[in-house]
């Protein structure tokens, strides 16, 4: 889903510094723990949290806590871009998955979320028979490739992801239509919502 960041919060405005101080220890050849440097660690989760309604920023699964577990995203990774280690607009809630799936892989076409430019459907469809995240063949060469990239990198069609979407999308077909749910008033609890927008 599309994100709107807001302001950088007050307790990151050491970022710089502490960006320096990290690069600087991997250059040294030691492993510093980059949230050490975050007194109000629990508060980052939580504004990140509120920023995506505790849904994961790159596949939308939730609740995260329930689900999978929650953990903070570096879009450029601390390994490559070890300056960027405490950057607000770097810092994404994710899930354990897409986290595994993504590791330290980074190309410069790689979708973010909360780029003014992302909108799910320019990019991407939904096989709602499969679950599959597919290419927007409508989309630009370019736009292509960047959908690609970002299924390929967050492994979207990978781990029995499009089963878990199909299933989901049929459940809650069946919850609307037993009018158990409006999915437009519910939709902040439901996984995967680009797929009932």
């Amino acid at each position: 889903m599309k994100l709107t960041r807001p302001p950088k919060p007050a307790y990151l405005d050491g970022y710089k510094e502490w960006g320096r101080k990290y690069a600087l220890k991997k250059q040294q050849g030691l492993k510093p723990k980059w949230h050490k440097k975050i007194k109000q660690w629990e508060r980052l989760k939580k504004d990140l949290a509120e920023l995506t309604a505790d849904h994961c920023s790159f596949c939308d699964s939730y609740p995260l806590a329930a689900k999978n577990k929650q953990t903070i995203e570096h879009f450029r990774p601390r390994s490559s871009y070890p300056k960027l280690a405490y950057v607000w607009h770097n810092l994404f809630l994710c899930c354990e998955t897409c986290q595994t799936a993504k590791g330290d892989d980074f190309k410069k076409n790689l979708l973010k979320p909360d780029a003014e430019e992302y909108e799910f459907n320019r990019y991407f469809i939904v096989n709602f028979k499969t679950g599959d995240i597919e290419v927007n063949t409508r989309g630009s060469k370019k736009d292509q490739e960047r959908a690609k990239i970002t299924i390929r990198i967050y492994g979207l069609n990978s781990y029995g992801r499009p089963k878990a979407r199909a299933d989901h999308y049929n459940w809650v077909k069946n919850q609307v239509r037993k009018k158990k749910l409006n999915k437009d008033k519910d939709i902040d609890i439901l996984s995967y919502r680009f797929m009932f927008v």
